[in-house]
């Protein structure tokens, strides 16, 4: 299982996938004037060291930002996740060069004054991260409680456009269904929201991720499936990739990930066991 204490990761190849996921998704709501709101549910601490000793223990973002960092194509394709990873190098007390920002660092740098960010999490340690990061931004809101008390709390938001990220560290197999449940709770208080479920392709003692998609896909709503693996798969430990589910999904959201997931399968994963994956699960009506 993953470790819930994010900085282990910070950067890796998952990292890379979802933040340029979410980057598209943001690019999406920000077509329209009218303001949005952005609620995640498992935060993080917004910014990370690569550095410090939690990024340093496994050395993860050697799989995902170091190798695309320079990466001339993917500079076009997604420009805002570039743009975002240089304004989190400005930060105060930044180690700066070494900073890679979490999913609410790249929410909160492109929304609008007028958009509203909510930052949930459930370790005090993280919560307190994000307060520190995050006390004097105007349009953000920071709070520490479970996953379905935030839905249950914000939704539906009085700003009737936006995006509701879910993001658990999924160390526990019932986080899965708790994970159905929260967007199936969401979608009844509020039902054209964006809802982006990350997800980790472990090994295959441990691999939910397939049990996932399916309870997903059985709430028949519109849900768009990308998921990148960039080496094989083994038996019993380790994570080998990982996806996300939006429901929802924006109507140009496919287009826009066609290219990047080409160029990260290219770029991060191994040519004879990795995989990528793009496919429209249910429809729009």
């Amino acid at each position: 299982m993953l470790s819930y204490r994010h900085g282990f990761h910070a950067g890796n190849h998952a990292d890379v996938l979802k933040h340029m996921t979410v980057c598209l998704i943001m690019r999406s709501l920000l077509e329209k004037d009218k303001p949005f709101t952005v609620v995640d549910t498992h935060a993080g601490s917004g910014l990370y060291d690569l550095n410090s000793g939690f990024a340093r223990k496994n050395n993860e973002y050697n799989t995902g930002w170091e190798l695309i960092k320079d990466n001339e194509r993917l500079q076009k394709l997604v420009p805002e996740f570039y743009e975002v990873v240089a304004k989190a190098q400005e930060e105060v007390d930044a180690n700066k060069g070494h900073m890679y920002p979490g999913s609410p660092y790249f929410e909160y740098a492109l929304s609008r004054s007028s958009d509203s960010i909510f930052l949930n999490d459930t370790h005090p340690s993280e919560f307190e991260r994000l307060l520190q990061i995050f006390k004097r931004k105007r349009n953000v809101r920071v709070e520490l409680r479970q996953c379905l008390d935030t839905i249950n709390a914000l939704l539906p938001p009085i700003k009737r456009r936006g995006l509701i990220l879910i993001d658990p560290p999924y160390e526990k197999e019932q986080e899965y269904r708790q994970t159905v449940e929260a967007v199936k709770k969401g979608l009844g208080r509020f039902e054209q929201g964006i809802y982006a479920v990350w997800y980790p392709v472990l090994a295959r003692m441990n691999d939910h991720s397939k049990n996932l998609v399916h309870a997903m896909r059985r709430l028949n709503r519109p849900l768009l499936q990308v998921e990148l693996c960039v080496s094989e798969q083994k038996e019993d430990f380790g994570m080998c990739g990982s996806g996300m589910l939006i429901v929802n999904y924006p109507f140009k959201l496919y287009d826009a990930l066609e290219g990047v997931v080409d160029e990260l399968y290219n770029v991060l994963a191994d040519a004879e066991t990795g995989s990528a994956k793009l496919e429209i699960l249910v429809e729009k009506q």
